[in-house]
């Protein structure tokens, strides 16, 4: 007889095989690792986020060092934008303008740098899965760490702006790669009650990284030497540096170790991050993996970019994917160029940066704030408020730009757009990056998410195009009234995300695979009974 596997979708019935030699005996070892499985789903449910903090110390410590990569992405998405406003860098890289001593890095320059690292980030998203895949998460994050401190050389040496481009480009690859990376991994490591706080964290990291670029643009604002510019592409240096000294002892991800068949050392990952204790018991959480696994298996669940776009897998793809790219869409790239945007309405360099500086400031605050907002409220509420409550501030801000008398309106303006940075980094800025980690099916995490960060990436690039041509004195010249044109896209975000993202909170990913095969309706997620 053939075999056949027939598994009903509840978590907790048992999984009935027939084969023709030893039936039996399998049919008995299934039983028991289903046992096995249930009772380690009971006990990721009844954690509290104390004792998960306890019991995995070691999978908090190895994610938190594992995701400093993403300080760099942050870092670099602020610098290039913010660069512009240097005179020094004005000067090595841009042209003279009609006022004599006065330059300028023209518009064309200005999109092509903007668009260096984002078109970066789509190749390096794209490779990541087929690189990640075979070689494991740990591997990757080394490869990519070694290769980015060669790269960075290209900026800091970069004899003119041609040169300046191509380091932009090289670079913006390996952060392709670790932007997806990083929130795979920490899905994967920490047990359920931690798993929003952690991926959160992600962009926290990112957060951090555009804090200190600003900061660090700040601080020598006023240099008139080449060390102006140079010096912030030299503190690139640091954290491939700092992570390569710890990054040996990181371990592998467990699940990825059991889809490679590697059981055994799943095991003893697991038992490097969870601490010996009566409540978790190691055996059963490596036997929910396996059926998680195995369940998705069933449901012909590949590990390619094309199974992405199959079955259940595609709703899974798309809600991953627009989490993602309404980042975007809510006109985050506008708070970017706020330095710059500071400048052309009339505000000396120093203080345009020290806005900037406040900005990312309260950018930071806001993420460590929404560690204590995402497990009261969920994903769906706090991300669908926090966008709706977006929409309005880049509203008021576009009429603020139609108003007569419009060099009193430029602090009004700024603190427009500082609240709107902060309400960003307390709701949708963090809250994506628990969203599209969680709702993939772990067999296409990877892939999922690097479908996620290309569709970011590539929404980035049309904004990064646009922006300079929009704020530009001598293109659109639209100013503040840019919030009219990014207000308006984010008016149909918020409808995307009322008819189509669910609520994932305090779902196991087995419990998740089981509802997005039953196509359960997005607004039934939080209360459907398995």
């Amino acid at each position: 007889m053939d075999a056949q596997t027939k598994t009903n979708m509840a978590p907790t019935d048992e999984p009935k095989v027939e084969l023709a030699i030893r039936g039996e005996h399998v049919e008995v070892e299934l039983r028991e690792d289903t046992k096995e499985a249930n009772n380690a789903t009971e006990v990721e449910h009844n954690l509290t986020v104390k004792e998960a903090f306890q019991i995995y110390p070691m999978a908090v410590v190895w994610t938190v060092l594992f995701c400093l990569c993403i300080i760099m992405d942050g870092y670099d998405s602020s610098l290039m934008g913010n660069l512009y406003a240097l005179p020094s860098f004005q000067r090595k890289y841009g042209v003279e303008t009609s006022t004599p001593g006065k330059y300028n890095v023209s518009a064309a320059w200005q999109t092509a740098l903007n668009m260096g690292s984002p078109i970066g980030r789509v190749v390096g998203g794209f490779i990541q899965g087929p690189i990640a895949e075979p070689f494991g998460r740990k591997k990757t994050l080394m490869g990519c760490l070694a290769l980015l401190t060669a790269f960075i050389f290209i900026q800091f040496f970069a004899t003119n702006i041609e040169v300046l481009l191509v380091g932009q480009l090289l670079c913006g690859i390996m952060w392709g790669i670790l932007s997806s990376l990083a929130p795979t991994y920490a899905s994967e490591v920490c047990p359920l009650r931690l798993r929003d706080l952690l991926t959160a964290y992600v962009n926290l990291c990112w957060s951090t990284g555009q804090f200190i670029s600003i900061g660090v643009l700040a601080g020598l604002s006023s240099k008139s030497s080449s060390w102006a510019y140079r010096i912030p592409f030299a503190i690139q240096w640091i954290w491939p540096v700092l992570i390569m000294c710890f990054v040996y002892w990181i371990p592998e991800s467990p699940y990825w170790l059991v889809r490679h068949g590697k059981i055994d050392e799943a095991e003893l990952v697991l038992r490097r991050i969870i601490r010996k204790t009566d409540k978790v018991d190691i055996k059963e959480m490596l036997a929910l993996m396996q059926r998680t696994n195995a369940r998705e298996e069933e449901y012909r669940t590949g590990t390619s970019y094309l199974d992405c776009f199959k079955g259940a897998n595609l709703r899974r793809t798309e809600i991953s994917a627009g989490a993602w790219a309404v980042q975007i869409l809510c006109g985050l790239s506008l708070p970017f160029w706020a330095v710059f945007f500071f400048e052309l309405a009339g505000l000396p360099v120093t203080e345009s940066f020290n806005l900037g500086v406040g900005m990312t400031a309260l950018g930071f605050f806001g993420t460590c704030c929404s560690f204590f907002l995402i497990p009261r409220f969920g994903r769906r509420t706090l991300y669908l408020g926090g966008l709706c409550t977006l929409t309005v501030i880049m509203l008021i801000f576009g009429f603020l730009g139609i108003a007569p008398n419009r060099p009193s309106l430029v602090y009004a303006e700024a603190a427009l757009l500082i609240v709107w940075f902060y309400i960003y980094f307390l709701t949708v800025g963090p809250v994506a990056y628990v969203i599209f980690s969680e709702t993939s099916a772990t067999r296409l995490r990877g892939h999922t998410v690097a479908i996620a960060l290309i569709a970011y990436s590539l929404l980035g690039i049309a904004y990064n195009v646009a922006s300079p041509y929009l704020l530009n004195t001598n293109e659109a010249n639209l100013g503040a009234k840019t919030g009219l044109v990014y207000g308006s896209i984010s008016v149909l975000a918020c409808i995307w995300c009322y008819f189509r993202l669910p609520e994932c909170q305090g779902r196991t990913f087995e419990e998740l695979d089981i509802m997005f095969e039953r196509k359960v309706p997005t607004r039934q997620f939080k209360t459907y009974v398995l």
